[in-house]
């Protein structure tokens, strides 16, 4: 698969997964009542800043993972 190929790929994952969870995280919390959506939107604002901070976090170091070099053991 072509590099250009890989990064789109892993873009396409990482924003699928950045909305799917933050939508399940949020609605986890409605669910079990740390909020609700007739008192405002501050907790939706709050899950939405510290989910996206915490996944862009985590995709930069999976992004840094995946594109590590790692030197060739047949050199001497």
């Amino acid at each position: 698969m072509s590099g250009n190929l890989q990064a789109i790929g892993f873009l396409v994952v990482w924003v699928l997964g950045w909305g799917v969870g933050g939508s399940l995280i949020d609605a986890g919390l409605i669910e079990f009542g740390v909020y609700s959506l007739e008192t405002g939107q501050i907790g939706t604002a709050i899950t939405f800043v510290l989910w996206s901070l915490l996944w862009g976090w985590g995709g930069i170091r999976l992004y840094q993972r995946f594109t590590q070099t790692y030197p060739n053991q047949d050199d001497p």
